[in-house]
């Protein structure tokens, strides 16, 4: 006898999300599908999906449907109903696709002059860029209106020939200072650790009568600072111009609780499959599903180092001088250059290790005009640098000053034996901010048996790379032979 076995029922991902601002008109239900009253009047969603539809010829998930619908709201009076939007969605979802479409119908509609793109890494940032080029540039209508790709000189962007500019840059401190922006794209909410990015881009719409920024991100954690401020002011519905559209699985929910599931994913069982989800599930720390699968905060993600054996390895007042000798110092860059950092380490006579940041620069310009001599004033025994990794953008510098190259599973060593060592509270460190903040920030990425720091996705780590290089070659460079003055002729 044959036996039939039942197929599971298909798990979709919901439409709707779970925490969203509801909309301003009211009345019997609009063309949505949802049951609100927005219509083509009252929301440049409608336009949007046409766009999408007849022109780039994109066949659009029915979340992004509705979030162009609800985030393009209007005013009565005319305008964008929100000024900023705050979308929460687990990873591998189609929020690339969704960004690069508002990207080309702002520009291509009338509706922004300038476009600018931020994500903590401009990797990221250029991600949804690239896209969009490309789907412009593969549209022979679209394509028309391409007056210039330009990707040189440290500038990336978009012209168009009626003006309209889609450009996009690292989300750091200085990021669009003198800009106007119509619209504001901010990728990877979670990596902004402190508010100096949001300080300075946030201010880039405030001169635009119709400025919209739009920060998109998947759950994050207590260092998520912007994210969680964000979150917590619109849930408080005290601002009417700051909207929120959230897909998140319920607060403690089980982790294989399928609801949970469909409730972050909404593209579930169209374009994510339940299969890739259970993968997750059964391969990811607790902590990292949660945040990249079921949109919920944690309160750390997965970290690389303890947090309570850092904290317990702060000495402010202690230093290297006693060890001088001994001091090795490593060279790290950040994926998107916007951060170099020099860091130090010397094996005390007690068998810790003490770490400290040299030097750091917001560019490898400046690094390589400063970092020769900066090493000669500090003349360790040892330098290093990581050549598979950023670093390789200062590679004549490194090679002419004879840097140690740390490479291969050396670079894995270097990462798990600064975490071991920090568990083992056998690293002291003088609690600088720049050190915290990117140990803070430190994740694994997992490789094999091994991990690393992960560059991606997250905010700089280029200092714990520098300290990690560091520890590694002072525990491993020969310790210099002192000759006793009676052996000396």
């Amino acid at each position: 006898m044959t036996v039939m076995l039942e197929r599971p029922a298909q798990i979709l991902g919901r439409t709707e999300p779970r925490l969203w601002t509801r909309p301003l008109v009211t009345g019997p239900p609009g063309p949505c599908g949802c049951g609100c009253a927005l219509t083509p009047a009252t929301s440049l969603g409608f336009e949007a999906i046409e766009f999408a539809a007849e022109v780039l010829g994109v066949q659009l998930l029915p979340w992004q449907r509705w979030w162009l619908i609800h985030a393009l709201e209007l005013r009565p009076e005319g305008g964008y109903r929100f000024r900023t939007l705050l979308t929460l969605i687990a990873r591998q979802n189609g929020k690339t696709t969704l960004l690069k479409i508002v990207a080309l119908w702002a520009m291509y509609m009338g509706r922004a002059e300038l476009v600018l793109g931020a994500a903590q890494s401009l990797d990221i940032a250029r991600e949804s860029w690239a896209g969009a080029v490309a789907l412009a540039r593969g549209n022979d209508e679209l394509a028309a209106e391409v007056e210039n790709v330009r990707r040189a000189n440290g500038e990336i962007c978009l012209t168009l020939t009626n003006g309209a500019r889609y450009r996009i840059t690292a989300a750091t401190d200085e990021a669009g200072r003198g800009l106007s922006v119509d619209l504001l794209v901010l990728d990877e909410l979670r990596a902004q650790r402190d508010t100096g990015a949001w300080a300075a881009l946030s201010k880039t719409t405030s001169a635009r009568p119709n400025g919209l920024i739009v920060g998109i991100s998947n759950a994050g954690s207590d260092q998520s600072v912007v994210l969680n401020t964000l979150r917590s002011a619109a849930l408080a519905e005290t601002e009417p111009t700051l909207g929120l559209f959230e897909w998140s699985a319920p607060d403690g929910c089980e982790l294989d609780d399928v609801d949970g599931w469909a409730a972050a994913n909404p593209a579930l069982g169209r374009t994510l499959s339940a299969a890739s989800v259970r993968t997750s599930l059964a391969t990811d720390p607790a902590e990292v599903f949660r945040t990249e699968v079921l949109c919920q905060h944690v309160d750390a993600l997965d970290s690389a180092l303890d947090a309570a054996g850092w904290k317990a390895g702060a000495d402010p007042a202690g230093s290297l001088a006693a060890v001088r000798a001994r001091v090795a110092a490593v060279v790290d860059v950040a994926p998107d250059g916007a951060h170099v950092t020099l860091g130090g380490a010397a094996l005390l006579d007690d068998g810790r290790v003490r770490v400290e940041i040299f030097g750091a620069w917001s560019s490898t310009e400046d690094a390589r005009r400063e970092l020769a001599e900066l090493l000669a004033r500090i003349g360790p025994a040892a330098v290093g640098w990581l050549p598979a990794g950023p670093a390789a953008a200062l590679a004549p510098e490194l090679r002419a000053l004879g840097a140690v190259e740390i490479k291969g599973q050396q670079v894995h060593e270097a990462c798990q034996g600064l975490a071991d060592l920090v568990q083992a509270r056998r690293i002291l460190h003088p609690a600088d901010p720049l050190l915290d903040a990117h140990v803070a920030g430190a994740q694994r990425l997992h490789t094999g048996d091994g991990w690393r720091f992960a560059r991606r996705g997250a905010g700089h780590v280029d200092a714990v790379y520098a300290v990690a290089g560091a520890v590694h070659l002072a525990r491993t460079v020969p310790e210099p032979v002192v000759i006793p003055r009676s052996r000396i002729f």
